[in-house]
């Protein structure tokens, strides 16, 4: 065996010859916030290869280097705890073919380690492989703190003091020609091209096929001014499974001039990148804060014409390109008290009247704003409210099942929902929730705001995209809806054909059980503490659900319950 290990180890130094000087660090980005180290280059498979090897042949996983699953949905923080609270450096994941799956982990060297790499290996099993580029390994790096750090590939090798602790998420991409069934492998940390630990990863791909939700989800977003960079831009949200995308700053207003390219050069991009859902065209916002100064009030004649002669111009090119546009005319005049209530009622019935062809929707914040405002939009576009700065709200809240009610009740306007968080919760099991009482959309602040401003869910940085948590989160929450609807689908699907009737009757059942568990106000979450699950609530086995974490529980159940009708249908 030793000898082994030495041909074994030599062949592995000779391999990684070269690879370092490929390794550049991000300096100018790194000084300041520490995540410089890390810019991805290709990483040679034979030396993920002979690692796993070695670590197998020698039963490593080194005492001298710590090594255990993490919670993804857990503060990443230094004092993060392992997952279920046992240590554990095997993780088991699932996922549908074309679904990303992360796992996070923390690394904790007893003794310090040098030129330290982590690289993902490829994935095997009897229904086939899954190649080691589909297994993406990068490092939290601070941002602009919490969940708004960010993720980044791993590039040049670094130094690890004794003692230290660095945090790692793992993204798995199931392709979408994988056949089912269980694929093992491992993600391999070397010091000096040596094994020192593995994380054991076993991704289940499961013999279902996800929908996508009948919603428009997405972000705001600014114009790049750049056709490949709008293009890198749009593909990276659809792959964080966004359905729409809302256009705000730096979009040229045709006010002084009748060009409308960009916004026809948006729409075709927004096109080929695959968005089906309608377009929340929200630049015209700007017309009635700021972008008609000097032409007069909203009751004036002059600033209606020229407000016309704009929005005559926006529409009739959206008209080229056969993709449904929403218009957002106002942005949270709540914030200007009863005064901006009064003039975002003039503001919405003046659109009204004259353009009853444009489909059009407001940013609102407040009560009485919206109910000013909705029963001339088409959709009503909200979040949670707050009284104002002359408290004419008196503590009345938005995103609820009351005001949903009394909102389609009293204008008939249909409700989305805008800065109304980031993240798992509010994209997943609480969006499907809201959805049950009218919510048919989701647009949240902000994809890449200014120059990597405070409130941005990526970073850009030369052509890169570095996701936050929020971000990569977000997808994850999209994903449960996916379950959720799918298996919704395929109840409808076993009613009409009368097939699997008891198994329909039981994913009903678990799906009634989730919903009476998430409660009907955001307040409840956002500023009363309550979580989501709550605490003793489980629909698995807990013994079998340890390792997963309570949302990807709750998200095997729905799986198998999909599972059930297919093999019932």
């Amino acid at each position: 065996m030793k000898n082994l290990l030495t041909v074994l180890q030599r062949n592995l130094s000779l391999r990684a010859v070269g690879l370092r000087t490929h390794r550049a660090k991000n300096a100018a980005t790194g000084a300041k916030t520490g995540y410089a180290r890390r810019v991805r280059r290709p990483a040679a498979q034979s030396c993920v290869l002979v690692a796993a090897v070695l670590l197998a042949l020698c039963g490593v996983v080194s005492a001298e280097t710590e090594l255990y699953v993490t919670d993804t949905l857990a503060p990443q923080e230094l004092s993060i705890k392992p997952l279920g609270g046992s240590p554990s450096t095997a993780a088991r994941i699932f996922a549908s073919p074309g679904e990303y799956e992360p796992v996070s982990f923390a690394l904790r060297p007893k003794e310090r380690l040098t030129a330290v790499m982590i690289r993902g290996g490829d994935l095997k099993g009897d229904a086939g492989a899954i190649p080691a580029a589909n297994v993406r390994v990068r490092s939290v790096e601070g941002y602009h703190g919490k969940d708004r750090d960010i993720l980044m590939d791993l590039g040049r090798p670094w130094d690890m003091p004794a003692l230290s602790k660095e945090l790692f998420w793992v993204t798995v991409r199931a392709p979408e020609d994988a056949r089912p069934g269980i694929y093992r492998g491992a993600v391999t940390v070397t010091s000096g091209e040596r094994p020192v630990a593995a994380l054991q990863l076993e991704l289940e791909v499961l013999p279902i096929r996800l929908e996508e939700p009948p919603f428009a989800l997405g972000y705001n977003y600014s114009s790049p001014k750049d056709p490949a960079a709008l293009a890198a831009h749009l593909a990276d949200m659809r792959e964080h499974g966004m359905t729409t995308v809302a256009p705000l700053y730096n979009f040229h207003l045709p006010i002084l001039d009748d060009d409308t390219s960009e916004l026809g050069a948006f729409i075709e991009a927004y096109k080929k990148a695959g968005f089906r859902r309608p377009l929340y065209f929200a630049t015209p916002m700007e017309l009635g804060l700021n972008g008609l100064t000097g032409y007069g009030s909203v009751d004036s004649k002059r600033f209606q014409q020229k407000y016309i002669e704009v929005m005559r111009k926006l529409y009739a090119e959206t008209q080229k390109h056969g993709v449904p546009v929403l218009f957002s005319i106002g942005d949270e005049f709540t914030n200007k008290g009863v005064k901006g209530v009064e003039f975002a009622g003039k503001l919405a019935r003046f659109v009204y009247e004259e353009f009853p062809e444009i489909a059009t929707t407001s940013d609102m914040n407040g009560y009485r704003e919206v109910l000013a405002m909705a029963p001339y939009l088409n959709v009503a576009t909200f979040n949670n409210g707050w009284d104002g700065i002359d408290h004419h709200n008196e503590g009345r809240r938005l995103i609820n099942k009351g005001f949903l009610g009394e909102l389609q009740a009293r204008t008939g306007a249909i409700p989305w929902l805008v800065n109304a968080d980031s993240g798992r919760l509010p994209f997943g099991f609480f969006f499907w929730k809201m959805a049950k009482y009218g919510v048919r959309g989701k647009v949240e602040w902000y994809y890449c705001l200014g120059r990597n401003e405070k409130g941005s869910v990526v970073r850009l940085d030369d052509g890169a995209i570095y996701p936050t948590l929020d971000y990569e989160r977000s997808r994850e929450g999209i994903d449960d809806l996916k379950y959720l609807c799918t298996l919704e689908n395929m109840i409808a699907r076993a009613k009409a054909a009368g097939k699997a009737a008891t198994e329909a009757k039981t994913a009903e059942a678990l799906l009634k059980k989730i919903a009476d568990s998430i409660l009907d106000d955001w307040t409840a979450y956002t500023q009363g503490g309550e979580v989501f699950p709550a605490d003793g609530f489980d629909v698995l086995d807990p013994a079998r659900t340890a390792g997963m974490g309570r949302y990807n529980s709750l998200r095997r159940a729905l799986a198998e319950q999909i599972i059930a009708i297919q093999k019932a249908m």
